[in-house]
């Protein structure tokens, strides 16, 4: 599974959409106040409502012939989660074999899926005073990191990442597995990481400090219009290969926490992000906070409409 040529020979690859926020809101399952969705694989019930949510994703791509990119449900499985939760699975093995027997069931399709072993940053998503340092953020990620790595996932993902430093150390524990990885930022409405870092800054620090770079850079949890692609340096263009932007326009301060589920229009969500594959060059697009199925029905349906 070479998720590196499939990017040099498709302009256009999907991902999924929302699964976290999908799972929590849809009251059928309880999320782990740790793992998140990290446990529900060993329940029936929440085995089920995983598996539905990937196959539903999967089917849409298959209909379309489009490359497809799943990831691992832990983006939260980190060693201290794992211990502080005194699970003694091997949660993040265990979750690769989860989406390989997944892929499994679609056959000679199956080439087309490429899964992605997914963490995250060690504390809130949102607040870049939190993040690690570079060497102490290679610390604490490595365990999670190759243990995805030897279980045998198509490339690695950290996503939802507010500061560079952490991102940083991320990297470096990620490129000495010899496995192909992608870094994903989370933005402001000014088009910068949450630490008020550059894109063009960020991208350049990692890929010069890391002997093996990223296979590319990815923004996610943020609406596809906070890019400001059109004032971003083509360098910046140029390594940004992925978009998984959130359902709504509001600024994160206002969507943490909310209360009800917060969204723009389908197609105003949808065709900012086709512009994005379309105009700017971006290949992987999928879905964060409040998306669905619909968002991702929407882009595969629509991306060769003309743009107005």
């Amino acid at each position: 599974m070479d998720i590196q040529k499939t990017l040099d020979d498709h302009d256009f690859i999907v991902m999924e959409v929302s699964v976290i926020e999908l799972l929590r809101r849809s009251g059928e399952v309880t999320l782990h106040p740790q793992l998140e969705n990290g446990l529900l694989m060993y329940d029936e019930h929440g085995k089920k409502a995983l598996c539905d949510l990937y196959q539903r994703y999967i089917g849409i791509a298959r209909n379309h012939d489009i490359p497809m990119i799943i990831c691992t449900p832990t983006w939260r499985a980190n060693q201290e989660r794992i211990a502080t939760a005194r699970i003694t699975n091997d949660l993040n093995g265990d979750a690769v074999q989860f989406l390989k027997h997944i892929r499994k069931t679609w056959g000679a399709w199956s080439d087309n899926i490429f899964i992605g072993g997914l963490i995250g940053c060690k504390n809130d998503c949102y607040k870049p005073d939190e993040g690690l340092s570079i060497l102490d953020a290679k610390t604490f990620h490595s365990w999670q990191i190759n243990q995805l790595a030897v279980a045998g996932v198509d490339f690695l993902l950290a996503a939802t990442l507010p500061a560079v430093h952490e991102a940083t150390g991320i990297a470096l524990a990620m490129a000495e597995t010899g496995v192909p990885y992608i870094i994903s930022f989370v933005i402001n409405k000014k088009g910068t990481i949450l630490d008020g870092t550059s894109l063009e800054r960020s991208f350049q620090e990692i890929d010069a400090v890391c002997s093996r770079p990223p296979l590319g850079y990815m923004i996610n949890c943020a609406y596809p219009s906070f890019l400001n692609a059109d004032k971003q340096p083509e360098p910046v263009l140029s390594r940004l290969i992925g978009y998984q932007a959130n359902a709504s326009s509001f600024d994160h301060s206002l969507l943490d926490g909310a209360g009800t589920l917060q969204a723009n229009d389908v197609a105003d969500w949808g065709n900012r992000m086709i512009e994005l594959n379309k105009k700017f060059g971006i290949k992987m697009l999928g879905g964060c906070c409040g998306t669905n199925h619909q968002h991702l029905q929407y882009i595969v349906q629509n991306r060769n409409a003309t743009l107005a």
